[in-house]
């Protein structure tokens, strides 16, 4: 151990036993996912979480506030005590503020509505665009104006910039390449809608505080974070909602603090498989993995997140499993897999009386509206068939209810998952009729590339192993399941 890292752990208690000035920080945060957003009418978020733990362990309470960027700047730049995130650290803010951090690191770029035939090759090319949407005293409305732009069109959320562009009120919108898919999904837009089309910049985010806070605060605070990131809290945050490129690599005495390999799980809401169950991930599936677990001696730390997250976070995250996914052709090189867990029929399901006929593949693509479920299997194989008729939703059960409520005319499910989810949505599942059956498949847990091909072994031996000394068949007639092996 170094003399820098013994210094480090004896001065770490004795500043965190340090009494805080008596005056209560201001802790301020905007709306932003996947880093600060409101949900379920808590704040939530990886920026946010971090923050929170960090009050947690300075005894401070949790009186995190959203409120406007350019008013909790102002209160940022003019009164002490101010505690700001997630602010963008540049060498013009530098001097500002204390800096606590970083949080997480993006890449800044400029979006356009996909088709729209705008092709950037420069800055320059950007300031002869009509206008650009900016997100009012941010620190890309900043550089832009200091770079001599002068056809922004400043909005004081992000949420109006993105619905400007997509109502074509602007020609480009400046956002990261992290928060763009989630701040789309919140708004029912497919994030493939919109491109970059010019790459602009990369930055970090930290906690800005403002300057005359006392710096024995601001030491508490990064002291805090340093003791998060060695005992690895600051990562295992950081992972339920960041692709690993965004998630900051500390230094600490020398050595790399970067999150230990640990693998991450996630699974949907989508039973019999996976559900919440008093707050905990339950169901078919899940027993399997929780098992596998057990059996392989590793921490169970399934986490139910929303379909597009997890798929989203295992294409882009080494040491990501994300189950149960279905195994396809399109999707075969882009993990490693274990399985099957289960195998089930895909069809296309109307609401009963409708007398809607549907034989083929090319019977169904003259159907007016189809219900998906964004990045879900059924999707991206429709999608690969050539399908134009799809309605995509951010949750299966809106796609229940909008066809009992005649918005959609079918709806693409399972025979596996098909009636727990009109369950679920409050409707009985014979008040729909399955139409067309269209595709047998498998479903499996997908890995991430960059998972070692060991683990990807021992998870496939110890699932064999489950399933030749009764233990799968056992945990299928408790959920009372057909997993159709």
């Amino acid at each position: 151990m170094t003399i820098r890292m013994l210094v480090f752990f004896f001065v770490l208690p004795a500043l965190l036993a340090r009494p805080a000035v008596a005056r209560e920080m201001l802790v301020l945060t905007e709306a932003s996912p996947p880093y600060n957003y409101i949900q379920d009418n808590r704040i939530s978020g990886s920026s946010t979480e971090i923050v929170r733990e960090i009050l947690r362990r300075l005894q401070q309470p949790d009186n995190i506030q959203v409120l406007p960027w350019a008013r909790s700047y102002k209160l940022l730049q003019s009164r002490p005590n101010v505690a700001l995130f997630s602010t963008t650290r540049t060498r013009e803010r530098e001097d500002q503020f204390h800096w606590v951090g970083p949080l997480f690191r993006v890449h800044y770029g400029f979006y356009a509505r996909k088709g729209s035939g705008l092709r950037l090759n420069s800055l320059e090319d950007a300031k002869r665009v009509g206008s650009i949407a900016t997100y009012k005293d941010d620190v890309k409305e900043q550089l832009l104006r200091s770079l001599g732009f002068t056809n922004l069109d400043s909005s004081k959320s992000p949420e109006s910039n993105l619905k400007k562009l997509m109502s074509g009120r602007v020609d480009l919108w400046l956002f990261d390449n992290v928060g763009m898919p989630d701040l789309a999904r919140q708004h029912d837009i497919d994030p493939a809608e919109l491109e970059m089309v010019l790459p602009f910049q990369s930055y970090q985010a930290y906690v800005a505080i403002s300057k005359a806070t006392s710096p024995v605060v601001v030491d508490q605070w990064r002291v805090a974070l340093q003791a998060m990131v060695l005992d690895g809290t600051f990562f295992d945050i950081s992972r339920r909602w960041l692709p690993y490129a965004s998630i900051p690599d500390f230094k600490i005495a020398g050595k790399s603090a970067a999150g230990a390999p640990a693998l991450v799980i996630y699974t949907e809401d989508s039973p019999p498989g996976s559900y919440l169950q008093g707050g905990k991930p339950a169901g078919f599936s899940v027993d399997l993995v929780r098992e596998i677990l057990r059996r392989l001696k590793r921490k169970d730390a399934i986490r139910v997140v929303p379909w597009s997250r997890g798929y989203t976070l295992a294409q882009s995250s080494p040491n990501v499993a994300l189950f149960a996914t279905t195994r396809l052709a399109q999707r075969e090189k882009q993990f490693h897999w274990v399985g099957p867990l289960y195998s089930h029929t895909w069809a296309f399901y109307g609401r009963k009386g409708t007398g809607i006929r549907v034989g083929s593949l090319e019977d169904a693509r003259r159907v007016w509206r189809i219900g998906t479920y964004r990045q879900d299997a059924k999707a991206q194989y429709l999608d690969a068939q050539g399908f134009k008729n799809l309605v995509r939703a951010n949750r299966n059960i809106s796609n229940v209810k909008h066809l009992l409520d005649g918005k959609l005319d079918l709806w693409v499910s399972s025979n596996f998952n098909m009636p727990y989810l009109v369950r679920q949505a409050g409707f009985a599942p014979g008040e729909i009729e399955r139409v067309f059956a269209f595709r047998k498949v498998s479903n499996y847990i997908a890995f991430s590339r960059g998972t070692s091909l060991a683990v990807i072994r021992d998870w496939q031996r110890c699932l064999e192993r489950i399933k030749k000394d009764g233990t799968y068949q056992r945990i299928a007639r408790r959920h009372k399941v057909d997993p159709g092996l």
